[in-house]
């Protein structure tokens, strides 16, 4: 039976494989299974050739193994192959009259999740009539969608399946263009029902479709210009839609409801209910366009003001200027200042603005509580709080190697990795057992096509260790080598694909496709020698402290046991440690050092911890002594290392200071500005005394492994910064996906390091102040207010580089303002100083007006007043010169009479 089967296949003979499977019985369809499956791999093998690739198999063997596929195998086993069996069509319907799977209908049924399939709805109405599928109204509105024309063909398809569509509608309805137009046609042939219609419309607002499909929806409403009468009748739907978390469904009702407002049949107390949930939505268009119906409901109509009164107050949730001066002229003219209006404006008292606060004054009884200067300590970084967790056993080890796995760059992986230099050798008979789940997830983890470069060194130190001790205890470990080899297997088959990286192996034999990861990989592999060894000394570059600091008490303590057991630190481990140790309160450690330590142990620590200005002693070790150098003064040359062979490294890389400037985009006005920054090249050299850091600046491309490099450069982050700015942030308005995760990564990075910035981190921080991904904008809010906190930033310096990327309109000056309204505003006196300072530098950079710059001096003016102060004198004669623009006029002449 299988040697028949690959004759066939072997020989081509497409015509023969029906007739074969047809004599089959149920029970040898499902012995050929794996079979076909072993045939597959073998003709989906990639070669390769000089110009192009393709596949072992022929188009007829396809088309063998894509037929056996179908009539010998079970829904899980077949997959959700929807294109290939579907590829021909007619012999498809062959198969199916003399052999229809009993998953048949539910495989169809499932299709709406497919990407693409090769058959429509004519096709599911076919099955359908011939007993193959029992369709789900899901599957008839989704191919409906899909397939505008025959629709008289089948009766059903208009009096039934069409109403399937508004209820269950593909993804791509809005871009098949010949809906439109027929819609409006079939309406006007009364062949579909016009007021079932309109309601279905309406009701797609608050069916979770994508914008896409709910905005085809509401433009069809908008297309068929509904009546009067008409809105009347769907008034419930439309109010309905005003919960809409699509702001286009939402606009579009507005707009509708404007056109009734006069009907006595208004139902203005029900639009009540909604209207605080409309102005408090963060899209500006809807909060004006309920204000102006609210304003209208007013003009047209006798109601009682407190009904419309109190939903109005919620206005005041938006700190913009605005909407809240809309409202508030909205309240003096149609709103009397009772009490219980009052008490509802009181709720929003400390967001008022001051311009606005000063027309509500006889709505408003107390004056905005004062806010408090916010004394914040000095962040100590190695605390009790943000101490890790030591492993005290073997036990303790299998719990946190899969924490590790999880997330290579956390510092679980730290804590593994002190732990199985440790107790790796701590095991028994019983012990040992626990390694397995451990192993498990270690294979299914390399087993994946995309692994970061840690995970791949760290899950094969797993495996390599698991089958270490798959030697020792065989009979306690008999699964693993079944894991072992069903992992092993799949690499063996990706192999076939050119693009793929073999991840499984010993350490010293996994590919490092970059002098970064070349690094790691020599750590991992004087790990693993540690292991082997059954060598208890600790790692020097462990952190003992979140996110990746070492304590620098904890730093001498480890020296002094290499100093005691007369063991020479590896390189790497030594400098790795050096640049991880917090230097932030080191008085402490100084003592010991002194107390505890000899030679150049000794003479090294106390340079590095600042008791000598200037290195003194033997410099045995070059690369120990300019890392130490790097890391505590990265700006200062050092007379006394000038000998050391590292002149050829240029000195940005050592300082972190590189040269940028935001230049005007002459060839893409999409993307109106350009940000250059220029990062030397620079190539590995093999060396005696190699730094760590050459490995890193080796390749400034590399960016996979960036968030990696900022916890090996806590203390000096220029560098990675600097290449993230390069290769993500050079153009506004950039956002490809994998470059948003990194710049994320990246903010949320230097939020946890909490450290003052430098100068890349000035930049880097301006820079995603304007990023167009509002999480990105956020984190940038959140660094910028720990740091005003703990009184570590200079509003000055990240001013300037807010305001050299704005002065060429780098980013809608909109998405600054509604940051600071949102997230930077009152939020204690200590901000709201440092705010003003920050605008004031961004203005200061800024010679003729951008678009919305009124909107930037709207919140300084707001800033201003909430601080009692003036404008800064140089802003003063800008704003002289801005007040001759007809949009700024008003708002300068504020500001100039301060």
């Amino acid at each position: 039976m299988k040697e028949r089967l690959y004759e066939i296949l072997n020989e081509e003979r497409l015509h023969e494989i029906v007739p074969f499977l047809k004599q089959l019985s149920a029970e040898e369809k499902q012995t050929l299974v794996p079979t076909i499956k072993k045939m597959d791999r073998e003709i989906n093998k990639i070669i390769m050739t000089k110009n192009s690739y393709h596949t072992a198999g022929s188009v007829n063997q396809h088309a063998i193994i894509d037929i056996a596929s179908f009539v010998c195998m079970d829904q899980k086993n077949f997959g959700k192959n929807y294109w290939s069996l579907f590829r021909n069509i007619e012999q498809t319907e062959q198969i199916l009259e003399w052999g229809c799977p009993d998953w048949f209908s539910d495989f169809i049924n499932d299709s709406i999740d497919a990407e693409f399939t090769a058959f429509n709805y004519q096709h599911i109405l076919g099955w359908t009539e011939k007993g193959y599928i029992q369709p789900k109204p899901e599957l008839l509105g989704h191919h409906l969608s899909n397939y505008p024309a025959d629709l008289d063909q089948h009766p059903e398809t208009l009096s039934t399946h069409f109403w399937y569509l508004c209820e269950y509608p593909s993804k791509s309805l809005p871009f098949q263009k010949e809906w439109f137009p027929l819609v409006q046609k079939l309406v006007t042939e009364q062949k579909i029902e016009r007021i079932r219609f309109l309601k279905e419309c309406l009701l797609a607002s608050n069916r979770n479709f994508n914008k896409n499909v709910t905005g085809w929806f509401m433009d069809a409403f908008t297309a068929l210009k509904p009546t009067e009468d008409e809105l009347i009748e769907l008034q419930d739907e439309l109010m309905a839609g005003l919960t809409s978390v699509q702001s286009k469904a939402v606009n579009t009702i507005l707009i509708h409801l404007k056109k009734m407002v006069g009907s006595s049949a208004f139902k203005h107390e029900e639009f009540a209910h909604y209207l605080p949930n409309l102005l408090s939505m963060e899209v500006k268009t809807v909060v004006m366009s309920s204000l102006t119906l609210t304003e209208k409901i007013f003009q047209h109509r006798k109601v009682n003001p407190e009904i419309l009164g109190l939903a109005l107050t919620s206005a005041f949730v938006s700190k913009d200027d605005g909407i809240q001066s809309k409202a508030a002229k909205i309240i003096l003219k149609y709103i009397p200042p009772s009490e219980t209006i009052k008490e509802s404006i009181s709720h929003y008292s400390d967001n008022i603005l001051t311009n606005v606060r000063s027309l509500l004054e006889t709505y408003i009884e107390e004056e905005p509580q004062e806010l408090e200067a916010v004394v914040s300590e000095k962040i100590i970084l190695t605390t009790e709080e943000n101490k890790v967790k030591v492993i005290e056993s073997f036990e303790d080890l299998m719990f946190f190697l899969p924490l590790a796995i999880e997330d290579p760059y956390s510092h679980h992986c730290d804590t593994a990795l002190s732990g199985f230099a440790r107790f790796a050798n701590d095991v028994d008979e019983e012990s040992v057992k626990l390694i397995e789940p451990v192993f498990l997830k270690a294979c299914k983890t390399i087993a994946k096509w995309e692994v970061p470069y840690l995970n791949v060194l760290l899950c094969n130190l797993i495996i390599n260790y698991g089958l270490n001790l798959l030697e020792k205890y065989p009979v306690q470990l008999k699964n693993l080598n079944k894991i072992y080899e069903k992992t092993s297997n799949e690499e063996t088959t990706r192999e076939a694909y050119s693009n793929y990286h073999k991840k499984l192996g010993p350490i010293a034999k996994v590919g490092a496709g970059s002098p970064v990861m070349k690094a790691f990989k020599e750590l991992a592999i004087f790990t693993d020698e540690k292991i082997k060894a059954g060598d208890s000394v600790p790692l020097l570059f462990a952190i003992t402290h979140a996110p990746c600091w070492i304590s620098p008490v904890t730093l001498v303590e480890r020296l002094e046991v290499y100093q005691n057991k007369n063991i020479e630190p590896h390189h790497l481990d030594m400098q790795l440690a050096l640049q991880r140790c917090a230097l932030d309160n080191t008085s402490e450690a100084l003592q010991l050092a002194e107390k505890k330590l000899k030679g150049e142990y000794k003479d090294l620590l106390l340079f590095f911890f600042g008791k000598n200005t200037e290195p003194k002693g033997n410099f045995e070790h070059p690369a120990w002594w300019m890392t130490a150098g790097i890391t505590r003064s990265p700006e200062k040359a050092f007379k006394e290392f000038s000998g050391f062979g590292y002149d050829a490294v240029p000195a940005e890389f050592f300082s972190g200071i590189y040269q940028w400037k935001t230049i005007d985009s002459k060839k893409n006005s999409y993307y109106p500005a350009e940000l250059n920054i220029v990062i030397p090249k620079y190539h590995f050299e093999k060396r005696k005394d190699p730094l760590l850091l050459e490995y890193f600046i080796a390749e400034p491309r590399e960016l996979s492994e960036t968030i990696g490099m900022m916890w090996c450069f806590p203390n000096t982050l220029g560098s990675a910064l600097a290449k993230v700015i390069k290769s993500c942030l050079f153009y506004s308005g950039i956002a490809e996906v994998y470059e948003r995760n990194l710049v994320l990564n990246t903010a949320q990075a230097l939020y946890k390091v909490k450290k003052p910035l430098d100068e890349m981190g000035y930049l880097f921080l301006g820079t995603i102040f304007l990023d167009g991904d509002k999480t990105i904008r956020g984190t940038a809010a959140e660094i910028w207010l720990e740091h005003v906190s703990h009184k570590m930033i200079d509003n000055t310096r990240l001013g300037k580089v807010i305001g050299t990327h704005e002065k060429l309109e780098w980013a809608p000056v909109k998405r600054f303002t509604d940051l600071i309204q949102h997230q930077m505003l009152n939020v204690s006196k200590n901000h709201n100083i440092a705010l003003e300072e920050l605008i004031s530098n961004i203005l200061l950079q800024m010679d003729n007006p951008v678009t919305n710059l009124k909107k930037l001096l709207e919140v300084y003016h707001e800033i201003l007043a909430l601080n009692q102060s003036q404008a800064n004198k140089k802003v003063i004669e800008k704003l002289k010169d801005w007040k001759e623009n007809s949009s700024l006029k008003k708002i300068c002449n504020h500001l100039l009479k301060n």
